[in-house]
């Protein structure tokens, strides 16, 4: 595979958060594998999530997380007409990992983040 995570070796986590959280998503999925967002991040994440459709498959937006510890191949979608962002995030294969992936996007499904 041309990403560097061996289809075999790697474990993909779909869910959704409330759009108003993906800010939040995208700074704590990169602290869990100690990658530095900025500025230029956020800028790239926001405009490429402004087109998209979780409903068509060609609709979702790509952005790697490439951190010390691991990297995080994140697709994120919005879903037309309602509050939330579908998101898959694909990484290499680390239950820790997974375990904590989903906890995040469990809280930020549920609770909107004041920051």
């Amino acid at each position: 595979m041309s990403d560097g995570v061996q289809e075999s070796a790697a474990t993909s986590i779909r869910s959704w958060v409330l759009t108003a959280n993906v800010r939040p998503l995208v700074e704590s999925l990169a602290a869990l594998v100690d990658y530095a967002v900025d500025g230029w991040d956020w800028d790239a994440i926001e405009t490429g999530l402004s087109g998209t459709d979780a409903d068509d498959p060609h609709g979702w937006y790509d952005y790697p997380l490439i951190g010390t510890t691991a990297t995080l191949h994140l697709k994120l979608a919005n879903d037309p007409g309602s509050l939330v962002t579908t998101v898959q995030v694909r990484h290499a294969l680390d239950e820790v990992l997974t375990a904590r992936i989903e906890t995040t996007l469990s809280m930020l499904a549920r609770y909107q983040v004041i920051a």
